[in-house]
């Protein structure tokens, strides 16, 4: 080249060379936007026949229009050098993931998808790649696949274009591609074969030391299992690797379509919960039933059935089913054959609770789940004094009912339970019962009474973090504006621990506190301390796998809601959560998989709501709006006048081209301040397509001023790609992702 302008381009810099040409970074001078300048290695000696040949395909590559596809501006010649203007992506091949770092399942099974979404977009239109290798495809910093050099890869055997070689790159070429046959669109499936084997072992699946050599593999040799090199392998990918490395043409996928189909089968199936192994016992814990003639005496029996729920966790040989999981059968008759196969159950116990002045009785029996006889039963009449110790005596006896022995840090973690003064832990259970209620009145209620508590022992850790959660909850569900709320909260929560440093539900509040003051890596400490102190404390890592998320570490936060998930498989919220992070990563049918199942949950009608409140979003997402508006309908049904429905109606609304109902739903949203993240989201999506960009550009700052906005929104929200070029958007980005992985005020 004779200087640092070509054309209407202002080259910036080399950025690499390959049988493909050389390929520059440029400024387009005329839109005013960075491109790759590729330009193609012509010799003297190609004729008008082949130039012409290969400005046809480029120009059919050029209409493409995916987002797993790197697009195509400008195709030209000039100063007698033919040149292809393409979208240029900040990001490293495929390849060089691999090497470097590996990939997850869940990583290699969204890459995969998306490249196969590029390959049945480009099979669609009759262009087929003939050269897909790793190298060809790059990944973005947001994950976003983007496969390279449709249109070209057919010219490489063109005469004189590049002489001795036919299309394709030897280790990648299918049966067909070396016997020199006609190609056609199942080329690239054999070619992306190859290219999800590597994924998965970081090796070739045929390799020789030499072309040759390489060539009979391809040709004659079966690939070594996919297991051999990872034990996470589930037998469905296998087949479907098998399947795509097929030699005989007919015996592979029919289209890219169907191996798109068939890769989301494997998303789906990474999502079944692990089976517990045996050595761990299973236990459900069932809520009393009260028989005492006392009218306020609920709060007390269901404490108790609480705390012996939390002394049986600190076992280390069973598995206990949450509060979350036995709250649905609470005061129902149930089956307890069926409910252990629900919840993957050994065991159940079942009882009832009397209270009378002084003195409690209580009548227990621990049924076989799977059996339906009984494995113990016992009846306790004891003081009221004893309740601490009558706790821990039933909690062992279940132990010893399913021939579990303690171990010393079993008997030291039962014994390290608060046993101080009765009437400090009465108005504790109180206090407890009227937290989980939420509403306004009840948490301030139970505000009330943990400081009533703490008035006869100020010494009670658990009640000083029982009242830092209610602080938070009062911030979390708009019930307080005042952000010193949460001051109080953290002094709460701090005292607790003066008082009790081994208090893990102390550090899940101050977890919390700090996820709220968006401290996001201050937050994933204390969450990390209350899981070490309570490895089964759900809440804890639900809270901080949703941290790794403000965090970006994607894969992180998956492993934490799935290993919640298989420690409980009854928590539909932990699902919800799950599908709100597949979605947020566009890995929507692993999403859509999560959320079908929230919905079917029985006895868990409010997570049947939501549920299809973000399979309207997934739908949505895709630009399936008639299909979204349908699953949002059922929300609005459940859920009428909540600004969650309207604000998602109103992007609906706006999406469908219904721009009066959609500035009629903006408008109801408007009235129900303060707005929570989803609803900023919403009214965002709703003004683009509006095409309303100063109030959308309003909406950015407001969520960024009040921290109710999260970055991976504005970076991978499919339905804002077009605004991702724009100068003050990517400012906006990298202002917000710098505030929230920096932490700055």
């Amino acid at each position: 080249m004779n200087g640092p302008d070509f054309a209407h381009y202002k080259i910036l810099k080399r950025l690499g060379a390959g049988g493909m040409g050389e390929v520059y970074l440029a400024e387009d001078t005329k839109l005013n936007r960075k491109v790759a300048l590729k330009f193609l290695p012509f010799g003297q000696s190609v004729g008008p026949e082949i130039k012409k040949r290969f400005l046809q395909e480029a120009q059919a590559a050029a209409a493409l229009n995916h987002p797993n596809i790197v697009t195509i501006y400008e195709v030209g010649e000039f100063d007698g050098r033919s040149y292809i203007s393409m979208e240029y992506v900040e990001g490293r091949s495929l390849k060089d993931v691999i090497v470097t770092e590996g990939l997850s399942m869940g990583q290699l099974l969204d890459f995969a998808v998306q490249v196969a979404e590029g390959l049945a977009k480009a099979h669609q239109a009759c262009i087929v790649h003939c050269d897909i290798k790793s190298d060809n495809i790059l990944i973005n910093p947001d994950g976003r696949v983007k496969i390279l050099d449709f249109g070209l890869a057919q010219l490489k055997g063109a005469s004189g274009f590049d002489p001795g070689t036919s299309a394709g790159t030897p280790g990648y070429m299918s049966p067909e591609q070396i016997e020199g046959r006609e190609l056609d669109l199942r080329t690239d499936i054999f070619s992306f074969g190859v290219v999800l084997y590597e994924m998965a072992t970081s090796r070739l699946p045929f390799t020789g030391a030499h072309p040759v050599a390489v060539v009979y593999s391809i040709l004659n040799e079966k690939p070594a299992p996919l297991s051999g090199f990872r034990p996470d392998i589930k037998s469905g990918f296998q087949a479907v690797v098998d399947r795509a490395l097929a030699k005989n043409r007919e015996e592979r996928f029919g289209s890219a379509a169907e191996l798109v189909a068939a890769l989301r089968d494997c998303q789906k199936e990474r999502v079944e919960p692990v089976k517990e192994k045996k050595e761990r016992k299973s236990v459900a814990v069932l809520y009393f039933e009260n028989l005492s003639q006392e009218a306020d005496s609920d709060y007390f029996c269901a404490g108790m059935t609480e705390d012996i729920i939390t002394d049986l966790s600190k076992i280390g040989n069973i598995r206990v089913a949450s509060r979350n999981a036995v709250l649905p059968y609470k005061d129902k008759p149930i089956d307890v054959l069926e409910l252990g196969k629900n919840l993957a159950l050994d065991a159940i116990l079942q009882g009832s609770f009397r209270k009378s002045n002084n003195r409690i009785r209580i009548s227990a029996q621990l049924i076989d789940a799977h059996e339906g006889f009984n494995l113990w039963a016992e009846r306790y009449d004891r003081e009221l004094t004893e309740v601490f110790v009558l706790q821990e005596e039933i909690a062992k006896s279940i132990a010893a009912a399913l021939k579990i022995k303690l171990s010393d840090q079993d008997e030291e973690k039962m014994a390290l339970k608060y046993k101080n003064n009765l009437e400090a832990y009465d108005l504790y259970l109180k206090g407890r019962n009227y937290f989980y209620k939420y509403t306004k009145k009840d948490l301030l209620i139970a505000i009330l009474m943990f400081e009533k508590a703490l008035k006869i022992d100020p010494l009670y850790a658990l009640a000083y973090a029982g009242l830092a959660d209610s602080h938070v909850q009062m911030i979390d569900r708009y019930y307080e504006t005042d952000k010193g709320i949460l001051k109080k909260a953290e002094e709460a929560a701090q005292k607790a621990l003066a008082i009790d440093p081994l208090c893990a539900e102390a550090y899940k509040s101050l977890g919390l506190i700090y996820y709220k003051e968006w401290r996001f890596r201050k937050a994933k400490e204390q969450f990390l301390k209350a899981l070490e102190l309570k490895p089964s404390f759900a809440a804890a890592r639900s809270n901080l796998a949703s941290t790794y998320i403000y965090l970006g570490d994607f894969e992180r936060a998956e492993r934490e809601y799935l290993a919640a998930y298989e420690e409980d498989p009854s928590l539909a919220f932990v699902l919800w959560l799950l599908a709100r992070l597949y979605l947020s990563l566009n890995r929507f049918p692993e999403a859509e998989n999560c959320l079908q199942r929230v919905v079917q949950s029985a006895d868990q009608s409010s997570y049947m709501e939501i549920g299809y409140y973000l399979l309207s979003r997934t739908c949505f997402y895709q630009g399936e709006f008639e299909k979204a508006l349908q699953y949002l309908q059922k929300y609005v049904e459940a859920e009428p006048d909540e600004p969650f429905g309207d604000s998602a109606l109103a992007s609906l609304y706006a999406a469908l081209g219904q721009r009066e109902k959609a500035r009629a739903k903006i408008a109801d949203t408007l009235k129900s301040a303060p707005w929570d993240e989803d609803i900023i989201e919403n009214l965002i999506l709703a003004h683009f397509f509006l095409g309303e960009k100063e109030k959308l550009y309003d909406w950015i700052h407001k969520g960024m001023a009040e921290n109710k906005i999260a970055w991976i929104f504005l970076e991978r929200n499919p339905l804002l790609e077009s605004l991702r070029g724009e100068p003050e958007y990517q400012e906006l980005l990298r202002d917000l992702k710098g505030k929230t992985l920096g932490e700055m005020p």
